[in-house]
């Protein structure tokens, strides 16, 4: 079976928005494709420097690259760019769905790719506000749509070991050389680990930014904010956040601005090789369920 390693494919042939209706009913004809990831995440504030919508791209390229190195059985369906970020509000640019709202897109999205004979879906997920969004609901839609149906986040693949060999702030962390809670806590989101994943995927979405700069912009994401804000915020505005509390917002914004100064793109390659691994692999076990037939996932 031919595949990305034994011979060239253009990425877009993996696009199921990229092809022609003739090209996807001849791959299912000839029973080549098999299954299909539906890429959701975020269009949210990354500090100063990341595109606001990182996280769909970023759940995109990484199904495109698992979709690639499993050609032709994946085909990957249009992003959904909007996830569940309403802690984020407070920053200028962020948009956010309701939960049941990008469930519901999921579904339809779902039902329609079963409709047309795709029998193995996953949904990989770059933002962390979605993540097990669909933990509760899943039991139901396989059942009701009668196929392997499953969710991940891509990074969910990284171990501590992963971590602490390619990114300098878990080797500080672990030497416990982080000595603020904004700083234990900034690792993830618009810090060293995504900006070198985009540094090495999508440099152009990378801008160039200093510490001097950053202060000099003054940022409060605490105080003085609108009541539309406020009401975004509620929810989550425990001991205090985000004025007070054990980890204040205002401090954790500048410390994954600071982290972010120790990325790259080399480590980025390396992260993006755990990714795409990750999901390829996922993908190969249910695309093997599928075969052998339900149930799944398999009883413990």
């Amino acid at each position: 079976m031919a595949n990305a390693k034994s011979r060239y494919v253009n990425p877009s042939r993996v696009m199921l928005g990229e092809c022609t209706r003739k090209e996807i009913r001849q791959a299912l004809q000839s029973g080549n494709l098999k299954a299909a990831i539906i890429p959701i995440g975020a269009t949210e504030q990354h500090n100063e420097h990341l595109s606001l919508d990182l996280d769909i791209v970023l759940s995109t390229f990484i199904s495109q690259q698992a979709a690639l190195q499993l050609y032709p059985q994946v085909t990957v369906a249009p992003p959904c760019p909007v996830g569940y970020s309403p802690y984020h509000m407070a920053r200028k640019g962020t948009l956010t769905l309701r939960k049941e709202t990008l469930r519901a897109y999921l579904f339809d999205v779902a039902e329609s790719l079963k409709t047309h004979g795709i029998r193995t879906i996953l949904v990989v997920n770059g933002h962390g506000g979605n993540h097990g969004l669909l933990k509760d609901v899943l039991p139901a839609w396989r059942r009701d749509l009668g196929i392997t149906l499953d969710e991940d986040s891509y990074w969910m693949g990284l171990t501590d070991e992963d971590r602490e060999t390619i990114l300098q702030g878990y080797r500080d962390l672990k030497a416990g050389k982080l000595d603020t809670v904004a700083r234990q806590t900034a690792l993830n989101h618009a810090s060293e680990d995504e900006t070198s994943v985009m540094l090495a995927a999508c440099p152009q979405r990378v801008r160039a930014f200093t510490m001097e700069e950053y202060d000099a912009a003054g940022l409060d994401y605490a105080h003085n904010l609108s009541p539309e804000v406020e009401a975004y915020l509620e929810p989550f505005s425990k001991e205090g956040w985000p004025q007070g509390g054990p980890n204040p917002e205002n401090p954790r914004d500048r410390a994954r601005q600071e982290n972010a100064l120790l990325a790259s793109a080399e480590k980025g390659e390396a992260l993006i090789a755990i990714h795409t691994q990750f999901i390829a692999d996922k993908l190969q076990q249910m695309i093997a369920a599928t075969d052998k037939g339900p149930p799944y996932p398999a009883p413990e």
